[in-house]
């Protein structure tokens, strides 16, 4: 009985007011670090996989990580803020793209790193796309 209830609450998919917003993405990532529940962080990484190799394994892949990493990521993520407004931009193709500027902690705690987690937009839903 247990089992039979993980195993629907894992397939249920991430609310669509999440992925409305490139803002809300990222406290998506913020809250799972904060929470430590990694169930929606699959889903935030684009089904057409054009997303880089850092977002699909230090974000999106966390939850399947060894301890060190995901103890790296609540490190990185827990007390992360957005410190700016989000830049919106077509890519040359056409595709929808967003750029949302971070700060995050380096393990340990001791020093801040501004970063830009970019966006790209997939059949009307943002995903993360590299940073």
């Amino acid at each position: 009985m247990c089992c039979f209830a993980i195993s629907i609450a894992s397939a249920q998919s991430i609310p669509k007011k999440i992925q409305s917003d490139p803002k809300l993405v990222l406290k998506e990532v913020f809250r799972a670090a904060n929470e430590q529940d990694y169930s929606n962080l699959s889903q935030l990484c684009p089904p057409n996989k054009t997303n880089d190799g850092d977002t699909q394994r230090y974000i999106c892949d966390i939850a399947s990580s060894s301890k060190q990493e995901i103890n790296e990521f609540i490190s990185y993520f827990k007390n992360a803020r957005i410190t700016g407004e989000i830049t919106y931009y077509s890519s040359s193709d056409g595709t929808k793209m967003a750029k949302v500027p971070f700060w995050f902690n380096h393990p340990g705690g001791e020093s801040r790193s501004n970063e830009t987690m970019n966006m790209v937009k997939v059949d009307g839903k943002w995903y993360l796309s590299s940073f």
